[in-house]
């Protein structure tokens, strides 16, 4: 079982800590064995295999016959249903129909669902080989003893304490907690030091509300390699307080940065930007959202910096073969042939930039550089070319969503962003002894480690590989190392388009389904 964290609420002078966390399981065990047998689902069976035919983002609809069931009815009938394909109910009935103890966490998380307090999109895309996300789960226990026990959910999940040095040795790596007397509260980022964040308590729940923080969905766009990422983070100890740290609040405002980073992205009432595409972001928690939102404006910045060092450069170095074409070469015809060319190369290429430069002035998150297929500018007598992302792709509207997922991107250059050195391997060649050693770490959460599948015949984008293991081409994943109760090593998979879902998998399995993994060592 999941052990709980250390909890106090200083109301009611409450303090659960490490000797009294087998009586909090024991007492949560409970909660869940009842709710399996009283789930609110009548008996029946579902003769239909599991598997997911359609993704969330991508993929067509297949018509299915089946029988249908009681259970099946049930999910039919959730205020979300028609959020589900016929597969995802299928698979939802399926793991009700169990009675076992993923039923009992799933029927919580569909009275959630039901309540608004997590994204319905956390039951879908469900396999039969996958199970819940053990991080729910942990939220999940804390969740129901804070309710059982009248605990404020604030305290639950960032409880107070009379010091900093006192919480450090109450609270778990990657929790927050709070500081009697401080509005800003403090992440726990290693076993013995904690740092102060730039938000308050009521900004972090609203942000990383409990549960909902771990069971986000892939949105609309093609930025599986970004959530893998972003995921990875979250859900390692060690390396959540990275995500942490974009945040600054500033009133009710929320300023998001990432390490390092050229952009910054201001986000009113605590909610994304109106240009903001809402259907291009993940469902689930506000501070993931935010997240997406600063890594495509960061890209935003680094292609302007790229066009302007480029431009800048090419233009000097016209200039500079013009003066030598006039100071040291013959001024016959050919020479000034070549002159009035440059001449005019470079007017052209400065009246681009005018024209860059104005745009940036009234910047509404519309400019998009045109990429080729290798990443770089396609060039047209002007410099580099602009367009709209609408001209590009008729489904984006601004910039940053463009550049974040209308081509996809690298699990690589998503963790450098975040401030983590990363290095790529590839099984198909001579990277499987340094990559065994990361996927063999004594210490797994040494490591953030994310995974692409090998591409589809056709180069298109997503098509189900082993939907009975959520697999699909040309998608990323999370991938978590554990060691199972007889010493084996194996690995939690978690597919983007449901992160509150996960798989089972052995080394041979992984490497079977996976072809570039890109890992990166934490401090």
């Amino acid at each position: 079982m999941t052990q709980i964290n250390g909890i106090i609420n200083t109301n009611t002078n409450f303090l659960i800590n490490k000797k009294e966390e087998k009586k909090v399981n024991e007492e949560v065990s409970k909660d869940i064995s009842q709710s399996e047998s009283s789930v609110k689902v009548p008996q029946g069976t579902v003769l239909a295999s599991l598997g997911v035919v359609q993704s969330p983002s991508f993929g067509k609809k297949e018509k299915i016959e089946f029988p249908k069931s009681s259970e099946f009815e049930y999910v039919e009938n959730l205020p979300f249903s028609k959020e589900l394909t016929t597969m995802d109910k299928i698979n939802l009935s399926k793991v009700l129909e169990k009675k076992d103890e993923q039923t009992g966490y799933m029927q919580q998380l569909i009275d959630l669902a039901c309540e608004g307090k997590v994204t319905p999109f956390a039951t879908k895309s469900l396999c039969s080989h996958g199970k819940m996300n053990d991080f729910v789960v942990k939220d999940l226990k804390t969740y129901n003893h804070a309710k059982k026990n009248n605990i404020p959910l604030e305290e639950a999940f960032c409880p107070t304490f009379a010091s900093q040095k006192e919480a450090n040795k109450n609270v778990e790596v990657g929790d927050v907690f709070k500081v009697e007397g401080e509005d800003n509260i403090y992440v726990k980022y290693n076993g013995k030091e904690s740092e102060q964040l730039k938000m308050d308590r009521e900004t972090y729940m609203e942000l990383f509300p409990p549960i909902s923080r771990f069971s986000s969905s892939q949105g609309h766009t093609g930025d599986c390699y970004l959530l893998s990422s972003i995921n990875s983070m979250m859900e390692n100890p060690r390396t959540r307080s990275a995500l942490y740290e974009c945040f600054t609040q500033k009133g009710n405002d929320i300023e998001v940065q990432l390490p390092n980073g050229k952009a910054t992205a201001v986000c009113p009432n605590k909610k994304l930007p109106e240009t903001a595409d809402l259907q291009k972001y993940t469902t689930g928690p506000m501070g993931m959202k935010m997240l997406e939102h600063i890594y495509g404006k960061e890209l935003d910045a680094v292609y302007n910096e790229q066009y302007d060092t480029l431009v800048q450069d090419e233009i000097a170095g016209m200039k500079e073969e013009l003066a030598d074409l006039k100071e040291n070469q013959p001024q016959n015809d050919a020479t000034l042939k070549k002159q009035q060319s440059l001449e005019k190369k470079i007017g052209n290429w400065e009246a681009g930039r005018a024209k860059v430069e104005e745009a940036r002035k009234n910047h509404d998150d519309g400019m998009v550089f045109v990429i080729d297929e290798y990443g770089d500018f396609v060039i047209g007598k002007n410099g580099p070319i602009t367009k709209s992302a609408e001209k590009l792709d008729s489904s984006y509207k601004n910039a940053p969503d463009y550049y974040r997922g209308a081509n996809g991107g690298t699990l690589d250059e998503a963790m450098v962003h975040f401030g983590f050195a990363n290095v790529q391997y590839y099984t198909v060649i001579d990277d499987e002894v340094k990559l065994d050693k990361a996927l063999n770490a004594a210490n797994p959460d040494k490591y953030i480690i994310t995974a692409s599948t090998y591409s589809s015949e056709d180069g298109g984008m997503e098509q189900a590989q082993e939907t009975e293991y959520s697999i699909y081409s040309s998608h990323a994943y999370k991938i978590l190392p554990y060691d199972s109760e007889d010493g084996e090593r194996r690995f939690k998979v978690t597919n983007p388009w449901n992160q509150s879902h996960m798989v089972d998998m052995d080394m041979d399995k992984l490497k079977e389904y996976f072809e570039d993994f890109a890992v990166s060592k934490v401090g």
